[in-house]
């Protein structure tokens, strides 16, 4: 029999990376009493991701006897049959959040099988006590041994992903990865930075507001948390290219009112660390949301998407429900260039309001002055409003503001309640006084004292707050969350918290537009 050379090279890499015998999962669905392939859910990607969620399922194997842990080594201190709660949704939601980031898909492995019948973090022989669910444990990590070779061949470098739930620190996420080890390729490629820096994907993370352990980065990772069987399996310390990250989330990461800002933050986060370490572009295409121009005629828009901007997604699609708005995506060197007069309103979105400013230079910096003193309309979110204040030489200084306990800028993520004045509920159409918002590290705003420029007008405060990461708690509450004000003829309005990632409240941004257009006012 001849043997193809992609099948040599398959098995070959397969025996450097997994050291353990496993059949080819599409062979396994045949092989059991059990319908494999309906008990792992599995999805080809067409990115250098995969993830992986061993313990989310909550499937019965009916005649299938309990797990009881018999025969582990140390009297099976470790043994554990529960199920960490939320992951397998957590992790569908990761990989459509990333599917919307990068317009691709990540490669997926889930067990949908409870954990007191199988364990596929843990070696073959303690994973399992009946023969009859070998199959399923094979099917698994034949998959992911698949997709790592899928990865390798494609990309030449990767990074996996094992999602997982702990119960120590409901705000804290875990890093596991055998103290460095199983991510031994970056660390070579780039160095220790790219492990445990600021670039570092817990540093990005970090920088977005989540709760990390170890805190300083380059610390030991917690016991118990450093990353079990499948990191240990198929890290890049194996001789593979695939950086292999244990997550260890806390609940109020996986509980389902948080899900989807967990998933968008990390999928923000996994587009910077693959742009810098897998060489991966992520790309943006306006033309894909209805609100672009040239597919409608309306009030044009201008989205600022260059260096400093996080994930936009939401946005557009915000402003793709009002059908008279045509927006676009305008970049640094387009405003330099004088592109703003073709537009009535511009929004510099969140992510970093330095990065932004800097990109922009001290020459598009002018020309964004010039088209709101001319009668533009600014609308500055989150970092957009860091921006738009002053203080600061890649400020704007187009709001007459200063920034409250900038110090502790990282102060935490999460919904805030808002007190809207009356002004405010009139200018962006809210019908409650108290709307809760999702709020991602924005400016404290509290009023300058710029004689050149007019007052500003607060449209809501803060009613409530958040001070993690050393921020003083009695800080935010009763700061400025919006504000309108003037500057020449035209008008800035700064939201500190995110409307648009708040469901129900996305249409304070389409007010916002509208209210700050030069011909609705």
């Amino acid at each position: 029999m001849i043997v193809p050379s992609s099948m040599i090279r398959w098995v070959s890499l397969f025996w450097i990376c997994v050291p353990i015998a496993l059949h080819f999962p599409r062979a396994l669905a045949q092989d059991s009493s059990f319908q494999v392939n309906q008990l792992v859910d599995i999805q080809d990607g067409d990115l250098p991701i995969i993830l992986s969620a061993p313990h989310g399922g909550n499937l019965d194997l009916p005649g299938v006897p309990v797990r009881k842990g018999e025969g582990m080594p140390n009297g099976g201190a470790g043994f554990f049959t529960g199920r960490d709660g939320g992951t397998e949704e957590l992790t569908h939601a990761i990989a459509d959040a990333i599917h919307k980031q990068f317009g691709r898909r990540p490669y997926m492995v889930i067990s949908k099988v409870h954990r007191r019948f199988l364990d596929p973090n843990r070696p073959i022989d303690i994973a399992l006590e009946e023969v009859r669910v070998k199959p399923i444990y094979d099917f698994y990590h034949a998959t992911l041994a698949q997709f790592s070779e899928q990865v390798t061949e494609r990309f030449h470098a990767g990074v996996l992903l094992d999602i997982h739930g702990q119960g120590s620190k409901r705000d804290t996420v875990f890093r596991g990865t055998k103290n460095g080890q199983s991510v031994s390729s970056l660390r070579e490629r780039f160095g220790e930075l790219a492990f445990s820096g600021s670039k570092s994907l817990f540093g990005m993370v970090q920088s977005r507001g989540w709760t990390v352990h170890p805190a300083e980065l380059s610390g030991k990772e917690q016991a118990g948390f450093t990353g079990g069987y499948i990191v240990q399996t198929y890290g890049s310390h194996k001789s593979c290219p695939i950086d292999a990250y244990q997550l260890e989330f806390g609940a109020e990461y996986r509980v389902e009112s948080r899900r989807a800002q967990t998933a968008e933050l990390l999928s923000d986060a996994l587009a910077e660390y693959a742009s810098t370490y897998l060489k991966i572009d992520v790309p943006f295409d306006a033309n894909k949301f209805p609100a672009t121009r040239g597919q409608r005629k309306g009030i044009p828009v201008a989205v600022f998407v260059d260096e400093g901007v996080s994930s936009t997604v939401k946005l557009f699609e915000a402003l793709a429900a009002d059908s008279e708005l045509a927006a676009t995506k305008v970049s640094a060197e387009e405003i330099r260039g004088g592109k703003l007069k073709e537009y009535a309103v511009l929004i510099h979105p969140g992510g970093s309001g330095s990065k932004q400013g800097k990109a922009l230079g001290e020459q598009g910096r002018e020309r964004v002055r010039e088209f709101v003193q001319n009668g533009g309309g600014f609308v500055g979110i989150c970092a957009g409003a860091y921006l738009a204040a002053g203080e600061r030489d890649w400020s704007l200084n187009i709001l007459d503001s200063n920034v409250v306990d900038r110090e502790h800028w990282n102060r935490g993520i999460g919904n805030v309640t808002l007190a809207m004045s009356p002004f405010g509920k009139e200018s962006l159409n809210v019908s409650t006084s108290s709307p809760e918002i999702y709020y991602h590290q924005g400016p404290l705003l509290a009023p300058g004292n710029d004689p050149k420029i007019p007052d500003f007008q607060i449209l809501a405060t803060f009613d409530t707050e958040i001070a993690k990461n050393g921020a003083p708690s009695g800080v935010m509450k009763g700061t400025t969350a919006i504000a309108l004000g003037d500057y020449g003829k035209g008008l800035v309005l700064c939201f500190s918290p995110h409307p648009e990632r708040t469901v129900g409240y996305e249409s304070m941004i389409v007010k916002g537009v509208r209210r700050v257009a030069p011909a609705k006012r």
